[in-house]
């Protein structure tokens, strides 16, 4: 009689790992518009990069909230005050620096 595999059934990945796979997309989504763009248009989009910290300073924040819940954040209160703090610093900035770059190399295409 053949035994029978444990199976343990479907284990679902963590809340961290969903939301670092949420941000690891939206860069996806960047770096394919950045090469389709620069293939497309031989050109390439000088002052951008700010726009980089936009995944990662939108996604942070719902770790650190998450930890914090689960009283696993380091540092305790202040410090993830601090932390979601400087991802919105971030994301203003990024946004602040990136999105007139972009939309003056995309006017300059016209």
């Amino acid at each position: 009689m053949a035994q029978q595999p444990d199976n343990q059934g479907y284990t679902p990945a963590s809340f961290e790992k969903r939301v670092a796979a949420w941000i690891g997309i939206g860069y996806m989504l960047m770096l394919i518009a950045l090469i389709t763009y620069t293939l497309a248009t031989a050109r390439t989009l000088p002052g951008t990069a700010p726009l980089l910290l936009v995944p990662v300073g939108l996604g942070l924040p719902f770790i650190i909230i998450h930890r914090q819940r689960q009283g696993t954040a380091p540092g305790g209160l202040v410090v993830s005050i601090l932390m979601c703090a400087i991802c919105v610093a971030a994301v203003v900035l990024g946004l602040w620096l990136g999105v007139p770059a972009l939309l003056a190399n995309l006017a300059a295409l016209g």
